[in-house]
Order: C-alpha cells, then sequence, then structure tokens
C-alpha cells in the first residue's frame, strides 16, 4: 500500500522538473542572445564610443566605422513603409470586421494568411527581377515628372533604392496590420455597435464613432508590431535597396539599413574590430526592435484584450447621425435633438453617400493588399515550373553559369536544418507552454514577455548568435548550428502558440479531473494535452514553415550556398546568368510549396483530429 501511495509523485516530480529545465533553457537562450551581441560588441563600443550611433563613416581601410547613416537609412525605409501599410492595412481590417459579406470574409482572410506566410526571400527574388525593372521604367519616371512629387522623388530611376525598399517592406508588415487591427476590430463590444445603429448610423458611421474609437489601443499596438518588424527585415531589403549607405535626399535613390548593411558586411568584414562594428549594428537593431515590440505589446495588454472600449460612451454621439441642432443633454451626456427624426432624414443621402465612398475605398485596399500575392505567386510558378524535373529535383547544383544540375542537395539540407531544429525546439515549446498553463505569478510573466518580445527579434540577430555561440568556437560551420539557429527562432513562436491551444480546452476538463483527486501534472498532461492535441500539432508546423522559409541565420551558420533552398536562391537570384536566375525561380516553386504544404498540413492535422475528438 505504501509503495502504491509513492510511485505516483515519480512522474509528478519529473513532469515539474522537466517544465521547470525547459523554461530555465529558454531564460538562458534568452540571456545568452543579450550576453553574445554584447560581448561580440564590445571592441566595437570601445573603439567609437557612443558615436558609432552618429558617425557617418565606414571605412574598413581606416578603420573607421559608423552607423549613423544606416540608422537614417532604416528609420527613413521603415517610415516610408508605414505611411503605405497603415492606410491599407487598416483599411484592409474594416472591410473584414465591419463591412464584407460573409462569404467573402474567408476567403479574403485566407489570401492575407497566405501572404504572411510567404518566406522573404521569395517575396525579395520577385520584387528585384520582377518589380524593379518594372519601377525603373514606369513608376520612378512618372513620380518624378509629377508636380509637388519632383522633390521627393527626384533624380535617375535606379529601380533598386530605398521607395522599392518601401514598398517590399509593405507587403511584408501588411498581415500583422491587418490581423492584429481586425482581432481589435472585433472584440469591440457589440452593444457599441447596436447603439449607434439605434440613432441610425450607416454602416460607416458605426465603424467611425463606436468601433475605432474603442479598438484605438488594439490598432496603435497593431502598427508598433508591424514597425518592429520592418526594422528588423532584413534579406529582402538587402536585395532590392541597392546597399549604399548615405544622406537621404530622394526616394528613388540607393540606400541602406542596419539589416542590409550586415548582410552585405559580416562575409567581408576583417577579424577583430571590423566583425565587432558589424556585430555592433546588430547590438543597435536589437535595442530598436525590443524597445519597439515591448512597447507594442505593453499597448495590446494594456487595460485587457484588444480593442476593449473604454468607459462611458466612447464620444460625443451630437457628431453622430443627424446631429445638427442641440436641444439639451440627456443623464448619460449625450446631447439630445429637437427634431431627430427630421434631421436624420435630411442627412441620410449624404450620409449613404459617405459610406458608399468608404466602403469602396476599403474595398480597393483589399485589392491593393491581395494583388501583390497573386502577382508574386503568377511570375513564381511562370518562371519556376520549365526548369522542374525529376533529374532537376535528384541532381546535385552545378557552378553559376553553367546549364543543367539540379538542387537536391539543397533540398536534403533544408530539411536537415529543419528537422534538427524541430527536435531541438518542440520539447522546449512544449514543456514551458504547460508550464505557463499551470502556473500563475511574476515567473509566468516574465517567461511570456521574453518570449513574446523573442519573436520579434530580428533572425539576422539570431543567426549571429549561433555563430558567436557555435561557429566561431569550434572554427567551422555546420548544419548544428544552423538547426539551433532555427530552433531558437521557432521556440518563442511554440511557446505562443501552445499556451493558446492548451487556453483553448474548457476549464471544466481541467475542474473535473482536480476533482477526481488527480495530480495537476497528470490533469495537465493526459487530459489538457491531449484534448489541445490538433491546435499543438498546429501550431508546432505553421512554426516549421516559419523556419523552412529563413535565409538570415544560415547566412552565418552554413558554408555554401548549395546547402539550403533559401541560401540557393539568395546567391543565384542575383547573378545575371539566366541559367542562375531560372534555378532561383525554380527553388522559390519548391520552397513556396513547402511553406504552403505545412500550413495546409497543419490545418488538415487539426480539422482531423478535432473531428475524431467528436
Amino acid at each position: 500500500m505504501t509503495g502504491w501511495l509513492v510511485r505516483p509523485r515519480r512522474p509528478v516530480r519529473a513532469y515539474s522538473v522537466l517544465c521547470w529545465t525547459a523554461v530555465g533553457l529558454f531564460a538562458a537562450v534568452l540571456a545568452a542572445v543579450a550576453v553574445t551581441i554584447g560581448a561580440e560588441s564590445a571592441r566595437a563600443w570601445a573603439h567609437a564610443g557612443l558615436g558609432f550611433l552618429w558617425s557617418g563613416t565606414w571605412n574598413p581601410a581606416r578603420d573607421h566605422y559608423g552607423g549613423g547613416l544606416l540608422v537614417v537609412g532604416t528609420v527613413v525605409t521603415t517610415g516610408c513603409a508605414m505611411l503605405l501599410a497603415v492606410p491599407i492595412g487598416l483599411g484592409i481590417a474594416v472591410y473584414l470586421a465591419e463591412l464584407s459579406p460573409r462569404w467573402l470574409s474567408a476567403p479574403v482572410s485566407a489570401a492575407i494568411d497566405l501572404l504572411a506566410a510567404v518566406p522573404s526571400i521569395v517575396v525579395g527574388l520577385w520584387a528585384l527581377l520582377v518589380v524593379s525593372p518594372f519601377f525603373a521604367r514606369d513608376v520612378e519616371p512618372t513620380l518624378a515628372r509629377t508636380p509637388g512629387l519632383r522633390s521627393v522623388f527626384a533624380g535617375p530611376a535606379y529601380g533598386p533604392g530605398i521607395l522599392l525598399a518601401a514598398v517590399v517592406l509593405t507587403i511584408m508588415v501588411l498581415p500583422t496590420v491587418v490581423a492584429l487591427s481586425r482581432n481589435a476590430l472585433q472584440a469591440v463590444s457589440g452593444a457599441e455597435r447596436e447603439a449607434a445603429r439605434a440613432l441610425g448610423a450607416t454602416p460607416w458611421q458605426v465603424v467611425r464613432t463606436a468601433v475605432l474609437p474603442a479598438a484605438r489601443p488594439g490598432i496603435a499596438g497593431a502598427v508598433t508590431l508591424a514597425v518592429g518588424r520592418a526594422l528588423g527585415e532584413s534579406i529582402a531589403v538587402a536585395m532590392v535597396i541597392g546597399n549604399r549607405p548615405g544622406l537621404p535626399r530622394s526616394l528613388l535613390q540607393p540606400g541602406a539599413t542596419l539589416g542590409s548593411a550586415i548582410v552585405n558586411q559580416f562575409g567581408e568584414a576583417s577579424p577583430g574590430l571590423g566583425e565587432s562594428s558589424v556585430v555592433a549594428l546588430a547590438a543597435v537593431l536589437l535595442a530598436l526592435t525590443v524597445a519597439v515590440n515591448a512597447a507594442g505589446i505593453g499597448l495590446l495588454g494594456r487595460g485587457g484584450p484588444p480593442g476593449r472600449p473604454a468607459p462611458g460612451p466612447p464620444r460625443r454621439l451630437a457628431e453622430s447621425p443627424g446631429a445638427v441642432g442641440p436641444a439639451g443633454a440627456g443623464p448619460t451626456g449625450l446631447v439630445l435633438l429637437a427634431d431627430p427624426i427630421d434631421a436624420a432624414t435630411r442627412s441620410l443621402p449624404r450620409r449613404r453617400w459617405a459610406s458608399r465612398v468608404m466602403y469602396n475605398l476599403c474595398a480597393a485596399c483589399v485589392i491593393a493588399g491581395a494583388a501583390p500575392l497573386v502577382a508574386l505567386l503568377y511570375y513564381t510558378i511562370a518562371r519556376g515550373h520549365g526548369a522542374l524535373s525529376l533529374g532537376f529535383l535528384t541532381q546535385a547544383p552545378r557552378p553559376a553559369g553553367i546549364p543543367g544540375g539540379g538542387i537536391a542537395t539543397a533540398i536534403s539540407g533544408s530539411a536537415k536544418i529543419v528537422g534538427l531544429g524541430l527536435v531541438m525546439a518542440v520539447p522546449v515549446g512544449l514543456l514551458s507552454a504547460l508550464f505557463l498553463y499551470d502556473r500563475r505569478g511574476k515567473a509566468a510573466g516574465t517567461i511570456r514577455f521574453g518570449a513574446d518580445v523573442l519573436t520579434g527579434v530580428p533572425s539576422i540577430v539570431l543567426g549571429i548568435f549561433a555563430y558567436g555561440v557555435l561557429v566561431r568556437p569550434f572554427h567551422h560551420s555546420s548544419t548544428v548550428a544552423a538547426g539551433f539557429a532555427l530552433a531558437v527562432l521557432m521556440v518563442p513562436i511554440m511557446i505562443g502558440g501552445n499556451e493558446e491551444a492548451l487556453r483553448a480546452v474548457p476549464e471544466d476538463l481541467f475542474e473535473a479531473g482536480l476533482a477526481l483527486g488527480a495530480r495537476r501534472a497528470r490533469v495537465a498532461g493526459r487530459i489538457v494535452v491531449r484534448e489541445a492535441l490538433a491546435r499543438l500539432v498546429t501550431a508546432n508546423l505553421l512554426a516549421a514553415s516559419r523556419g523552412v522559409g529563413e535565409t538570415a541565420p544560415l547566412l552565418f551558420t552554413v558554408a555554401a550556398p548549395s546547402a539550403a533552398l533559401t541560401l540557393l536562391i539568395f546567391d543565384r537570384g542575383p547573378q545575371a546568368f539566366a541559367s542562375a536566375q531560372q534555378t532561383a525561380w525554380a527553388c522559390a516553386l519548391v520552397l513556396l510549396a513547402a511553406v504552403l504544404a505545412l500550413g495546409a498540413t497543419a490545418r488538415a492535422v487539426a480539422w482531423r483530429l478535432t473531428r475524431h475528438q467528436r
């Protein structure tokens, strides 16, 4: 009898130890990222001091290093991108949440989600080989001739430049703006909408007077997180910005950002001060993105769920439908009208016209957001399918400029790297999520905040971290280092997705298990995890799809471009040889198919497991 009472405690202690170990590993990696970047950049800071931040000189021959122009280029490019992304993204979010028919909302949302799944290297390839010539031939000369815009778009039309980089960033941050803004709009209480409709408001007036004011904190958080995403993008920007540091005098001129400079300078930097200066750029980028992402997380979490309305009426409805002549104020502070029916009737044509105009503008935003996805898919399929064959998929690559060969080593290399990353990341992500599910307090809150912040850290910074931890000490690149870099990238995504999946399990099941006398660990492991299995599989497969499409971490951890699909695209795409570009397009098609297959598999597995549970 005594043995029977003791034995159940062993798995409970093992479960607790495993959870604490996973959380400890995650916290150690989180601290190690900051410590490694700081230590690797210490020599540059000691050499240049804080002047590194505003010095505009980058001259390796004389050991003069400064990131001032790169910081300016990053801010200008990100600012231009947000000027495009915020109105378009908010228009799409309003259309999906408030104005679109139900039958149209689902496919449009799926298209926006698909745009988020497209790897940045594929976006960069499409922008470099398709959009850049179009900009140089048609768009940029037209902007330069437009009165009132000549001072902003002055100079020769290069194609690659600040404007094209801003457009690429717009495409990449648009899903973030749309998804989070839509969540904020949908979180607004239905009573706010019904109150506005009861006063005779048109659909657009409901959005303007009731929904948008209440959702303002969530929208602000969405925009802030999108800024952090734009600041950290490096690969796609490096392919289209021109990589020429300088003070921006025109949006048509080539430029450079912190991320693009790291991509282009790290491989050529001399050991010692040169490498340390490039890592110092990563330290500046890390500080910027962490600060912006922390602010965005704070805005999203302020006062409860995104978009929670403030106490009381969101605004004085005297400015709402038909409010043309106040006759007094009611007890709630709303202005009453002397003849509200007559006033509303006289203003109805004008209000209907304004509602139609805003509906059409939001629909135009949807078209503007979907057009890049359609064009990207079309050109990737049209230019990549011709090279695909059984021999192309099973033969090794040949040197650039020599026809023939294939991408077999790139496919197998990507599979090995991502598989190794999943082996490292899945246990830590699941056990850390169970820890957060089962515990409250400062420790859980700190880990959750750390996961949210690490999710927004640029992948190129994590690549430098893996280089400093595993590549430099052992003096060679390796698949293990690449897998470790992807694992660090995927773990915070898995923690967030897994915790959300666990939270979706009804609390009644958890309470019922406890009421039967089972330990919390057994209830969490045998009931909660089993019920959340479909969502857990989905979350982990989506994190894997993110890892498959990453390029920046592999630049610092893999020796040969032929060792991964993304590296082969980055190497062959900018070359002038037709055979090299065709190989890049074929790799992009295979990579895109792999990412979409993972996403479709995640949803299919979730549907099948959910159906089986039912």
